[in-house]
């Protein structure tokens, strides 16, 4: 690595102002040649008057903070700055071409062979060149070899930005419930499983609130002190960006940076393009500078969920759980008992209405819909019911008067099942210690006899009686029942219990 003819700042810079920066010494260029729409345009000039580095770039008439010269023309890489700037420069072809590149952008090369130079002015600036040469000698078809290459440029801010895009989408929800029954019809004290389904669905959905945001950051990474004096950020086509920079102008000497922000809301989420503009001077001139810099805005997922979910419950049966928008479309099944309902002297009708509600996670707006189930009781029959007390008391045996003659189709003193006890001395034995086959016992030889005597009986009443049988047709009083034997036998004695009691069935006789 070399370094040659590296233009001192300060002192040249000096000189620059008072050359007039930008401008010529009187020459005028002998021709402009028109490049391609990606090259440079390179202007001739015929006899070029050769000299230091800062002459060169401003008889080249441009703007420049800084300059360097390769002479002799070695093919190597150069140091241009003190900051770790550096050109690469590539000589050919018997040295009449050369490549360059750069790792800073670079506003003019001046190539000079024989008694001319090619003055080639890049705008914008680039950082790489490839063919550059001397203009033809003054005899046609003789192209000079290249006796020595300036490098002008002038020193930038660099800009960089980010772009994080943000949006809100809105849940919409329906709440449907269905039964698979709407009409029965129930005898007293009957109890009937309606299945039902309540189905919950996003019915659509709204996206808004779009934005963007992000930061705009501005470093100073020149040896020069440049002002910063405005900040602007443009989202395609022409939405213009809130900043935030603090206190404008501010002055950025070597090595320091601002950072700002910005925010704009936007119409949509289709793709823009999100550009920052700083416009800059360097400190003590007037000449304004701009340096851009460009971020994509585009939008990906929802940033903020509204109503992303549902509670969902029924009325009777409690909460039936919880659906998400990826989850939805979702259905909840379960089951409810319909009655027992109590019957009258004519047809009695009832209506079993219950409702199922969603309510969302955000708003907590709630929906509803309901389900009725039709019921008809059929008149009451004939006949009422008596107590268990009743029937212990008006035996043969009294106490109370007069004896019911239902005994008769049973016998007081006819051995109950496996207990080796009458029916009466069963009616008449506490359940010490809660035992469930005496607590069966009691309600069970009421019922039976309530039935002989005459009063109807429920579906509910009959499987009770059923199961009953079976239980005192297999166990004695003083079996060790286990927990679910004895959990059965104390619900159908409850359950007898009510249909003695006049709670279901046709109702309790007067005693």
């Amino acid at each position: 690595m070399r370094s040659k003819t590296l233009w001192p700042l300060g002192a040249a810079f000096l000189i620059l102002l008072l050359a007039g920066c930008g401008g010529q010494t009187g020459k005028t260029p002998d021709s402009t040649l028109s490049a391609a729409s990606v090259g440079p345009r390179v202007v001739t000039y015929p006899d070029w008057q050769s000299g230091d580095v800062v002459f060169e770039c401003t008889q080249a008439g441009v703007n420049f903070d800084g300059a360097y010269k390769v002479d002799p023309p070695e093919s190597d890489t150069y140091d241009l700055d003190t900051y770790g700037n550096k050109v690469t420069v590539t000589f050919y072809d018997g040295g009449r071409y050369m490549d360059w590149s750069a790792t800073l952008p670079i506003s003019a090369v001046i190539v000079k062979g024989g008694p001319g130079a090619n003055v080639y002015l890049y705008e914008p600036p680039a950082t790489s060149g490839m063919g550059l040469r001397s203009p033809d000698h003054p005899r046609p078809g003789q192209i000079p070899a290249i006796s020595h290459v300036t490098f002008c440029w002038e020193y930038r801010l660099e800009v960089s930005k980010t772009a994080q895009t943000t949006y809100t989408r809105q849940y919409y929800w329906s709440i449907d419930k269905t039964g698979n029954h709407s009409q029965l019809t129930l005898s007293p004290g009957q109890v009937f499983p309606v299945e039902y389904k309540v189905a919950v669905a996003v019915k659509g959905y709204e996206d808004r609130d779009f934005a963007v945001s992000g930061g705009i950051t501005i470093r100073n990474n020149t040896p020069i002190t440049f002002v910063v004096q405005s900040v602007e950020d443009i989202i395609s086509p022409d939405i213009a960006a809130n900043v935030n920079c603090g206190t404008l102008p501010r002055t950025l000497a070597p090595g320091e940076s601002l950072s700002c922000t910005y925010s704009a809301s936007l119409p949509d989420k289709g793709a823009r393009t999100n550009t920052a503009t700083v416009r800059y001077v360097r400190e003590g001139q007037e000449r304004m500078r701009t340096a851009t810099a460009t971020a994509p805005v585009v939008f990906g997922e929802p940033t903020t969920l509204v109503d992303a979910s549902v509670s969902v419950s029924d009325d009777k049966y409690g909460p039936l759980g919880t659906v998400s928008a990826s989850e939805a479309p979702k259905t909840f099944t379960y089951t409810l008992e319909v009655g027992p309902y109590t019957c009258g002297p004519q047809d009695t009708f009832y209506a079993f209405t219950n409702t199922a509600t969603l309510t969302t996670s955000t708003t907590q707006t709630t929906l509803s819909d309901s389900w009725t189930v039709e019921v008809r009781v059929p008149a009451c029959p004939v006949g009422c019911t008596l107590t268990q007390g009743y029937w212990k008391t008006h035996t043969k045996y009294g106490p109370a008067k007069p004896r019911d003659d239902a005994w008769d189709l049973i016998g007081e003193d006819t051995t109950f099942y496996l207990s080796g006890q009458s029916y009466y001395r069963v009616l008449w034995t506490p359940p010490s210690g809660g035992n469930p086959y005496y607590q069966l016992a009691h309600q069970f030889i009421a019922a039976t006899l309530n039935k002989l005597n005459g009063a109807a009986t429920t579906p509910q009443v009959e499987a009770a009686l059923a199961w009953a049988h079976s239980f005192f047709s297999n166990y004695p009083p003083n079996y060790a029942f286990n927990r679910t034997l004895t959990n059965q036998a104390r619900y159908y004695a409850g359950l007898l219990a009510q249909y003695n009691e006049g709670y279901i069935g046709p109702g309790h006789c007067s005693e």
